[in-house]
């Protein structure tokens, strides 16, 4: 898995939701928002939506 500071929200990807241990199929219209509302919750842990996003994987 990608680290998160490597995570571009305006490509496709899969992000590790860490909290529920599932796989978030990422859509690049959401990057406005993302860049809006998320935050470091940890090291290497961003707050996004509910989710705690802790690595990506591309398509």
């Amino acid at each position: 898995m990608n680290p998160m500071d490597t995570f571009n929200p305006d490509e496709p990807c899969r992000l590790h939701d860490g909290l529920n241990n599932d796989f978030i199929e990422w859509n690049p219209e959401w990057a406005a928002h993302y860049r809006e509302y998320s935050f470091n919750q940890d090291e290497g842990v961003i707050s996004w939506d509910g989710a705690l996003l802790d690595g990506w994987v591309p398509m």
